[in-house]
């Protein structure tokens, strides 16, 4: 998977390349996954524990697309982790949960899941930066400011824009606009270096310089 992917484009590129390999890969998802994310601790996992967990994960993409709350896939996730210990599908189902949760506006659930996901990965691995980077959001939305601010600035190497997006948003919304326009400056540059299109992060750039410009032209006035 392309390290410049978007986290939704992530978590989606997750799901298919799950969907489009499953039965080639149980045997060897420890390799697989290993290769893809960085793990290391599911090289004694068994075919027979594979088949399992997959089948559970593949319940809980179904129960997701059919309405299930967020607390009922908490249950279905916590039933991986229970029969099959921390193993790939538990850690993806997590982020299956905590997506749902941020969606119903449980934002407590949201963070549970997420930090059980990164208990059980490299957090420099892609999804280790995926699941911190939703962590920072739902923190943020739970008034946790400096938390997620803690996050954010490390940065990051598979999701650059993501992280400096999000971190101009939390000081935009804190009224420090000048920290925002110089991590949406971030997120600008780091999208075109990956040739994406950054139309929205030009907006938010464009509209708090033009605001900046005003209180500079004043301040060389006094």
């Amino acid at each position: 998977m392309a390290d410049h992917l978007q986290e939704e484009e992530q978590l989606d590129a997750i799901k298919q390349w799950w969907q489009e390999n499953r039965v080639s890969v149980i045997g060897a998802v420890v390799l697989a996954l290993g290769g893809s994310f960085g793990w290391s601790q599911y090289q004694d996992y068994t075919s027979a524990n594979a088949v399992a967990a997959a089948d559970a994960y593949d319940a809980i993409l179904l129960e997701r697309e059919a309405g299930e709350s967020a607390d009922q896939l908490a249950v279905l996730a916590g039933n991986i982790r229970d029969d099959n210990g921390s193993v790939a599908f538990a850690e993806f189902a997590a982020l299956q949960v905590a997506a749902a949760a941020a969606e119903d506006g449980d934002f407590e659930l949201a963070k549970s899941e997420l930090e059980t996901v990164l208990a059980g990965v490299e957090l420099d691995s892609t999804l280790g930066q995926l699941a911190q980077l939703r962590l920072a959001k739902v923190q943020a939305a739970l008034g946790q400011e400096d938390e997620a601010i803690a996050i954010l600035e490390l940065g990051s190497d598979s999701f650059p824009v993501s992280y400096a997006q999000v971190l101009g948003d939390i000081h935009l919304a804190a009224g420090r606009e000048a920290a925002a326009l110089e991590a949406y400056q971030t997120a600008q540059t780091a999208s075109l270096a990956l040739g994406g299109q950054s139309g929205l992060i030009d907006l938010k750039v464009s509209g708090l310089a033009l605001r900046a410009k005003p209180v500079a032209a004043e301040d060389m006035s006094q």
